[in-house]
């Protein structure tokens, strides 16, 4: 997968964001436990490099912590960017009535 470059915009600023699947990925990976960080490392990291001291302005409290809505919401719009075109893979069953003989039918 190629970079995409996204754009959200952040109150009156457009932030262009440069991320790869794999900056994603180290993204998803990092996060357990340390979501807010993640996201705000995510995001410093792929931000413009001309923007990083705004989006930093707009994304941090007085005492330089990230603010957490603010940050998640981000990257949950980046989030969905990266997963635009992407096939639905994931299907939530419609009942967890399904016996074993039913699903084993449909493989034979």
């Amino acid at each position: 997968m190629m970079d995409k470059n996204i754009v959200v915009l952040i109150g009156v600023v457009e932030f262009s964001f440069t991320v790869s699947n794999a900056d994603y990925n180290k993204f998803l990976n990092a996060s357990g436990g340390k979501g807010v960080t993640a996201a705000y490392n995510f995001l410093a990291s792929t931000v413009d490099n001309k923007q990083v001291a705004k989006l930093k302005g707009l994304i941090v409290d007085k005492e330089n912590q990230p603010i957490a809505t603010t940050v998640l919401e981000v990257t949950q719009i980046i989030a969905e960017e990266m997963g635009d075109g992407l096939p639905a893979v994931v299907k939530q069953r419609k009942s967890s009535t399904n016996s074993v003989s039913e699903m084993d039918t449909s493989s034979s």
